[in-house]
């Protein structure tokens, strides 16, 4: 096959001296394209290529949706093969793998025919229902203004070729390992130093952090008995950490998810199992902690004293930068003397990398949520509707919008843009002043006509499909198909700027929203997150209620997921009085079984707003008072004890906090003497039973 002259000068200039790794796009017919790329790797000899996609034979070859098993490798060339389907977090991560000098292939239909070509992999990026909606790729289309706008980009069709080489600078490949060695070093230091001096080290995809925590964690372990523990959203995201501790031991006994060592050890466990597990460590690595609520990221700072809290300051899988605002100032009040390290230098590529920043731009991972513009009084807030179009034209609005997200959300990735420009399912409502963007909510589309057929399957457990997050798991946890017949907007995601929040401005945005779900007939509001006492709060003030909460709590977050619905219209009303009332039933039924490790306060609060009608209906005061004043045993009226704080939850702002939280996991949860001792400090069964009848004491003073 021919190559164009101009594209062969471009390899010879690359060749020459030492280049930063770049993004080639092949544009034309499929067979074509391949071709083309053959033909280069024929002319360039390159020996670790992974074509990702439909690829010749003789190429390591996978499919764009199993692209984690290669992240932590390495590659001269990696080709992307868009006729087989595009996945922006698969192109983010995958161009980590790149080592320096190397290049990142796009091949791809004409671009001008691109974001209208049926991409195999749309999907799995749209609800059921919604597959035949989508016509045209805005996300493509924004790439490949991305592509245009980018010098450092190559390009190649049947006409021509443009591109220039972009060399690395003289002094841009010393001192490569400078950092790492200081992070290895400082990391060494938490575990053998002061206690309560914790250690947050940030860095850059491809920055060497994994490493670092393998190595530090493999010195330790060979310089003295070490027990180590690492914990992440999900086991997946520490494996290099293993890989490069295992380098180093290589006599270790090695398991699934520990490295042993003489009397050393490093072990995987999730987050719920660390905060319930009563053993101690030596030293806790917390990797990937931009992706772990701060709440929990606080519990782990006040349960170990020497502890790692790593994060990816641009993941593939969601951003550090909401880690950096909501949890280090918690840090800096709870443990004041700890430490920080930020690694920007490249390990696998040199400094100022022109492919690493081609998708940090595309992508919207170099967005800095600067400081606002100055307002003029007369501007007043005001709320719309915008479109996939309207972002598509306005791309400072599409940036800020969506690094609002980032910041708002630990689980924004690269993929949530992709499907917020293209998802016919997806809408987005903006709050603003003037031209600065104050929130945003994003909403998907669930329900309706689409499940005629499906419903009663559905509602019956026997069918699951694609998105409907909420009104398949309402439906079939109540077995209610008229819930899921009924259209339903899931505010998915909603982010006020943090300047500007406890305005009240997230409860306007959200009324905005409901204004607009009316006039398009919408039945239901709903919502689902990692349910706390602060976010329940939150969705409470707009009138939302708690319709399900998972028996299990989520790994990632060590919080169990809730589900809040509104309903708005007065047939919708009605399914969901059905609804209501049987979660309220399970709710009763699971707080000594699965909900044991709620937390005491959440309890209360979802009580208060249950219970608000039965308020005052509990007959039996007269042996709580016997009880109470030392006249009646525990054992005897335990139940009616129990009774009474459900039909009465308003009873617990009687009393301090400490004492609402033994009654909760005494009465309610029925946690054993054993645990209530060890959590609340008691010596015995004896101190447990003064301790309430102290509180009832309080709470029928007055009775």
């Amino acid at each position: 096959m021919n190559l164009p002259k101009q594209l062969l000068q471009w390899f010879e200039q690359r060749q020459s001296r030492l280049c930063h790794r770049q993004l080639l796009v092949i544009s034309g017919q499929d067979e074509w394209t391949k071709n083309a790329a053959v033909t280069l790797l024929a002319n360039n000899d390159r020996q670790s290529i992974l074509w990702v996609g439909d690829a010749p034979i003789e190429y390591e070859n996978i499919s764009v949706k199993n692209y984690r098993s290669k992240l932590g490798q390495e590659y001269d060339w990696v080709i992307l093969n868009c006729f087989s389907g595009f996945r922006a977090n698969a192109a983010m991560a995958l161009s980590g793998t790149i080592r320096a000098n190397g290049l990142m292939v796009i091949l791809c239909p004409e671009l001008s025919e691109w974001p209208n070509y049926a991409d195999p992999q749309q999907i799995n990026r749209i609800s059921y229902g919604y597959q035949q909606k989508i016509a045209h790729s805005f996300f493509i289309q924004h790439l490949i203004c991305c592509l245009g706008e980018d010098s450092a980009v190559a390009m190649l069709s049947v006409r021509k070729f443009s591109g220039k080489a972009f060399f690395v600078e003289d002094d841009l490949g010393k001192e490569t390992y400078h950092e790492q060695e200081m992070a290895v070093r400082r990391i060494c230091k938490v575990a053998q130093g002061h206690r309560n001096r914790p250690l947050v080290l940030t860095a850059d995809r491809g920055r060497g952090k994994s490493s670092a925590l393998g190595i530090a964690a493999a010195k330790l372990m060979q310089r003295s008995a070490k027990t180590i523990c690492i914990t992440a959203p999900h086991f997946h995201t520490v494996e290099q950490v293993f890989v490069h501790n295992k380098r180093l031991l290589p006599d270790a006994v090695i398991t699934a998810n520990s490295v042993t060592y003489h009397s050393s050890s490093l072990t995987f466990k999730p987050i719920d199992i660390l905060l319930e597990d009563g053993s101690t460590v030596d030293l806790l690595l917390v990797d990937e902690a931009s992706a772990i609520p701060v709440h929990i990221l606080i519990k782990l700072a006040k349960k170990f004293s020497r502890i790692i809290f790593s994060s990816t300051v641009h993941g593939y899988e969601g951003s550090g930068r909401g880690f950096e605002m909501r949890f280090v100032k918690h840090l800096c009040q709870l443990k004041p003397d700890f430490k920080r390290i930020h690694m920007s230098q490249p390990i696998r590529w040199y400094k100022h990398d022109t492919l690493e920043q081609f998708w940090f731009n595309t992508l919207f991972h170099n967005v800095q949520q600067g400081s606002k513009s100055v307002e003029t009084v007369n501007q007043s807030i005001s709320c719309r509707h915008i479109s996939k179009a309207q972002l598509l034209n306005d791309k400072k609005l599409l940036a800020d919008l969506f690094g609002l997200l980032i910041d708002a959300h630990y689980q924004t990735s690269q993929d949530d843009l992709q499907r917020l420009l293209d998802a016919p399912e997806i809408k987005c409502f903006i709050l603003t002043k003037g031209t600065t963007l104050y929130g945003v909510a994003q909403i998907i589309e669930e329900g309706g006509d689409s499940f005629v057929e499906l419903a009663d399957n559905i509602a019956a457990c026997s069918r699951r499909v694609k998105g409907h997050l909420v009104a398949q798991n309402i439906a079939s946890s109540y077995n209610t198909p008229t819930f899921l017949l009924a259209r339903q907007w899931r505010i998915s995601r909603i982010a006020i700027a943090p300047e500007q929040q406890r305005k009240g401005l997230g409860k306007q945005l959200i009324d905005y929203v409901e204004q607009q779900a009316k006039q398009h007939h919408i039945k239901f509001l709903t919502a689902s997150f990692g349910c706390n006492t602060d976010i329940l709060k939150f969705w409470n003030k707009s009138d939302f209620l708690l319709t399900k909460l998972s028996a299990k709590p989520e790994v990632s977050s060590g919080e169990h997921s809730g589900i809040c619905i509104k309903s708005l219209t007065n047939e919708a009303l009605k399914i969901f009085e059905a609804i209501h009332n049987k979660f309220y039933q399970e709710l009763l039924y699971q707080m000594d079984k699965n909900f044991q490790g709620v937390s005491e306060e959440l309890l209360i609060q979802i009580l208060l707003f249950e219970q608000t009608t039965n308020v005052g209906r509990f007959t039996n005061v007269l042996i709580l008072r016997q009880f109470a004043f030392g006249k009646r045993a525990y054992s005897t009226c335990k139940r009616l004890l129990k009774e009474y704080l459900i039909v009465n939850p308003a009873s617990f702002s009687k009393l301090e906090t400490q004492e609402q939280r033994l009654l909760v996991a005494a009465l309610l949860q029925n946690l054993t003497d054993k645990n209530l001792c060890a959590k609340f400090s008691l010596s015995g069964k004896k101190q447990i039973e003064h301790a309430l009848k102290a509180s009832f004491g309080k709470i029928l003073l007055d009775k």
